[in-house]
């Protein structure tokens, strides 16, 4: 069972946060992983630059180097009962059956943790929704919510551009609901011929807006926010609240980052009040803004309507 167990381990680590994942539009930090904890170097300040220098000799200065590190989390998956295990070790499909249903499930809560991690926190990287009003459109939240807009998203966009974030590489993460509340209502303008310079329209469906390229998630897997004056992400292990706000994330690739730990998979063999085997998977996995500032990532919270 030995060979099996290394066998599934290494076919969960392989598909770990898929190519078409929100989650690989990241700076990579697996590199730097060390057991628990990743260590990120982290460069010093750049060196300034001086027009018609008239003063010699220049003063020099040396580049303190630091060490951003952060802790990964750790996700396990609920144990699994697989009888006929000569089966399960011979039938190639079969274990894949088995496997992709700890896989998948392993992903959707690291991609959520992964987003939660990114969501800034200080006032100046949160904006808020504009829009008419809607039903709230998180799983326990209730009453309404002002819709996201394009205005939204162009300030959005205006606000990347203050930060001197690079116009290539932008996305944004969009509850199903809030985009398609936004592409019914702006659809007009949506699929304008004018509009399409900036936006990819493909079937009917907007993929690309104001530079930004948009993944989307369903309501019971987006990122929430409460209701604060400087409203604060929720981690996605708390309780749906009726004070619960959907959120849309936007971040840079080169301003994020994302790490894939150590991957194991326990088994316990013939038990014999089972009469099978049990099978579970432990990933370790995490991510982080890369700038103290926040630079390069926002969130756009629903405002609660009126």
């Amino acid at each position: 069972m030995a060979i099996l167990t290394e066998v599934w381990a290494r076919d969960i680590a392989e598909k770990l946060f898929p190519s078409d994942s929100f989650v690989m539009q990241a700076v990579s930090d697996s590199a730097w992983v060390n057991n628990k904890t990743v260590h990120r170097p982290q460069a010093g300040a750049l060196p300034g630059v001086v027009i018609n220098r008239s003063s010699f000799p220049a003063a020099s200065a040396q580049r303190t180097d630091t060490d951003n590190s952060y802790d990964m989390d750790e996700f396990t998956s609920d144990p699994t009962l697989i009888r006929d295990i000569e089966e399960v070790e011979v039938s190639y499909a079969k274990r894949q059956s088995v496997l992709q249903g700890h896989i998948s499930q392993l992903n959707v809560k690291i991609a959520n943790q992964i987003a939660y991690r990114w969501a800034p926190s200080n006032a100046g990287n949160i904006l808020r929704t504009t829009g008419a009003n809607t039903a709230a459109n998180t799983p326990a939240a209730t009453g309404l919510r002002k819709m996201l807009t394009l205005n939204d998203l162009l300030l959005a966009k205006n606000t990347f551009d203050d930060m001197d974030v690079p116009a290539e590489n932008r996305y944004i993460l969009l509850p199903a609901t809030m985009f398609n509340n936004l592409v019914n209502a702006e659809k007009s303008i949506l699929l304008s011929s004018d509009f399409r310079s900036d936006a990819t329209v493909k079937d009917g469906m907007v993929t690309k807006i104001f530079g930004f390229n948009i993944f989307t998630r369903g309501r019971e897997n987006v990122l929430r926010f409460n209701n604060a004056g400087t409203p604060v992400a929720i981690a996605p292990t708390t309780d749906g609240a009726a004070t619960d706000n959907a959120a849309a994330l936007i971040w840079h690739k080169d301003f994020v980052a994302q790490a894939k730990g150590s991957v194991k998979v326990y088994s316990d063999i013939d038990k014999p009040e089972y009469y099978g085997s049990v099978f579970s998977a432990m990933a370790r996995a995490g991510g982080q803004k890369i700038y103290t500032g926040q630079t390069g990532v926002l969130a756009i919270v629903e405002a609660v309507g009126a």
